[in-house]
């Protein structure tokens, strides 16, 4: 059984590293015309970069950042090392369109510097590796099952905790962002000329994402539609008021720099009350997941106690039913009730 999943494996391999080399040695449709738009961009670049405005002074020029818009620009494939772009060779082959499309959405929100294809094609040798792994060294399907899954769910779970935590990130410097706008607004600055002061200003990731809604303003993008995309970006409730405030206050008037001060007294207010809900909630949410991992723990003890008692449960057949069905039973239910015990106290605001 092993020999025969073996000789798929590597038959899936050879298929795989066949296609390889077609897509390494033939060439894209499309190549000719990318490369001249590539270099039309790279002169369009240095020409703006040796471009001297005679009304704007030494110094603010020295802090702008042109290298911060790199996000416009595709990887140069004479840049791409080896390994880069075997990556994405390997991904173009496997990734369907609308499913590269999704990934690179979320890849975006997370500030991942990878396309589609490439994260592609990190899970694939994840999961082969994993799996080749498993059944040369251990020789266990099922443990080279659960390696092969584990390769699988690692990228994703990293990009997960990469997003939640910019996420976290652009959240904190809402505040002293709108800030900034308001007081760029009263003192004469336009919306944009506010935004773009708090650009050069602020950490990233607000002033990159600042600084990616000027470029798209810049190269014809109504700024609605900018806001709309950077909002869809960031995934944030608190933003996603302060873009409702300022489209309709671009439709229907009135004082921005007020309106801005009032919405930080929101997101303030809303933040103390957050506050004060994870204070009193703390001691559920610790009561859960002690509940949760006692029985764990308690099953761990007796185990080191008498490990033939707790094995029962693993070796005890009775006609179809089997013991390990209480197990899986058990942490099925302790599952629900965790999720249940957690969605109780996740109040929100």
């Amino acid at each position: 059984m092993l020999q025969i999943i073996f000789i798929i494996f590597a038959a899936i391999a050879t298929l795989f590293f066949v296609l390889l080399l077609f897509s390494l040695l033939g060439k894209p449709p499309g190549e000719e015309v990318r490369a001249r738009m590539e270099q039309y961009l790279v002169e369009t670049e240095m020409a703006a970069s040796e471009y001297h405005d005679p009304d704007e002074d030494d110094s603010s020029r020295e802090n702008l950042d042109i290298d911060d818009d790199d996000w416009v620009k595709e990887t140069r494939g004479s840049g791409e090392g080896g390994a880069k772009k075997i990556l994405a060779n390997v991904g173009s082959i496997i990734t369907p369109r609308s499913m590269a499309m999704r990934i690179a959405a979320e890849l975006a929100k997370a500030d991942v510097p990878l396309k589609a294809n490439e994260y592609v094609a990190i899970q694939f040798l994840g999961v082969t590796l994993s799996l080749a792994f498993g059944m040369l060294v251990f020789k266990n399907i099922a443990l080279a099952g659960g390696l092969a899954v584990f390769g699988y769910l690692a990228p994703m779970i990293w990009v997960k905790i990469k997003k939640s935590q910019r996420i976290r990130e652009f959240n904190d410097q809402i505040l002293d962002t709108l800030i900034m706008l308001a007081n760029g607004l009263k003192a004469g600055y336009s919306f944009l000329q506010a935004m773009e002061m708090v650009s050069r200003e602020a950490p990233a990731p607000m002033g990159k994402e600042l600084k990616r809604v000027l470029k798209e303003n810049s190269l014809g993008v109504n700024l609605e539609d900018t806001l709309l995309a950077l909002n869809a970006r960031v995934d944030s409730e608190d933003w996603d008021l302060v873009t409702t405030v300022v489209l309709i206050q671009r439709q229907v008037g009135g004082n921005l720099a007020e309106i801005l001060d009032k919405i930080g007294y929101v997101i303030r207010q809303r933040m103390k009350i957050k506050g004060e809900i994870q204070t009193k909630t703390a001691q559920a949410k610790i009561s859960g997941l002690l509940v949760g991992a006692l029985p764990l723990g308690i099953g761990f003890m007796i185990y080191l106690i008498n490990p033939q008692f707790i094995m029962k449960l693993f070796t005890f057949k009775h006609g179809g039913f089997r013991g390990w069905y209480v197990v899986v039973a058990g942490i099925f239910w302790e599952i629900i009730g965790m999720y249940i015990i957690m969605k109780i106290v996740d109040i929100e605001v």
